[in-house]
């Protein structure tokens, strides 16, 4: 299990016990020096860890600290409120380093994911019942583009019935009560992803981080959907706050895992270029190499 250590008050990161073992032998760590895992109460020195004392690490002076760590910061684990998460989602956006003295308990921020849902959910359903079929929106776009290999599938897009505003909120709220676990499932393909790396980050934070991060991310963006214009314009504002939302994004999601944020968008990068590669470019070449051997097929016939 993963050990949070810490030293006046500051956080030093996340380690397991054999790199603590390591850093108490060659003074990387001290006696005195915070830790907490989950499942504690409070924060102890490691001096008063019985599984440190076999290496040598004499008990701390005195079993409380002078000045005890508060064991989390962040106002969402201080307390279950709508006042506590818009105060987080603030934090995250506006003092990203306070996130590093959390507890990340998978419950509690799989429900304030839920929480953001329910606060984009309002822009969503204005967004469907004021702007419209997305695929005709698109339709409309790609028939711009005077594409003659798709101008069949355009002319479809563009005339096909639209389908009832009562089905399409339907299937938005659906969609949207299964967003926190699909997050979580893309978190743990990042978790992967760091170990290929060999950063050490246990499944619960890494997941936990990613739900902090892309809730912030959700309403931050959430008012974006009411500014509906036209296909080619939400494309091009997209375009516009790629970069901020990154740096939203990877900023409070690198504190939160206690790891760097440009690390964790290289691992991110190599991830979707690896799902891209799988779910895309091999079923292209599977397909065309398919096609060539029947070609090869009917021509040798």
């Amino acid at each position: 299990m993963q050990i949070h250590v810490a030293r006046n008050s500051a956080q030093l990161g996340i380690f397991s016990s054999e790199e603590i073992i390591a850093g108490l032998q060659s003074g990387r760590f001290l006696a005195s020096d915070l830790a907490w895992r989950d499942g504690m109460p409070a924060w102890t020195p490691l001096g008063d860890w019985s599984e440190f004392r076999g290496v040598g690490v004499p008990p701390s002076p005195s079993a409380q600290p002078a000045e005890p760590l508060v064991a989390s910061t962040i106002p969402w684990e201080q307390g279950k409120s709508i006042e506590s998460f818009f105060a987080t989602i603030k934090l995250a956006i506006v003092s990203p380093s306070s996130l590093s003295s959390g507890r990340y308990a998978f419950g509690d921020w799989l429900v304030f994911c839920y929480v953001g849902v329910l606060v984009a959910l309002p822009f969503q359903l204005i967004n469907v019942v004021a702007f419209g079929d997305k695929n005709a929106q698109l339709g409309e776009f790609l028939r711009s583009l005077n594409i003659p290999e798709l101008s069949k599938a355009t002319e479809k897009m563009v005339s096909a019935e639209p389908a009832p505003v009562w089905l399409t909120l339907v299937g938005l709220v659906m969609g949207l009560a299964f967003a926190p676990l699909v997050y979580a499932f893309f978190a743990l393909l990042h978790w992967v992803g760091q170990r290929i790396f060999r950063i050490r980050v246990s499944v619960e934070r890494t997941v936990v981080a990613s739900l902090l991060a892309t809730t912030t991310l959700a309403v931050v963006m959430a008012p974006l959907q009411l500014l509906g214009f036209s296909f080619a314009v939400q494309m091009a504002l997209s375009a516009v706050v790629f970069i901020p939302a990154c740096v939203i994004y990877y900023r409070a999601f690198g504190v939160a895992t206690a790891v760097n944020p440009w690390a964790q968008f290289g691992i991110d990068s190599f991830v979707w270029f690896v799902l891209c590669c799988c779910c895309c470019v091999t079923p292209v070449a599977l397909f065309a190499w398919s096609l060539a051997g029947r070609s090869g097929m009917s021509f040798g016939g």
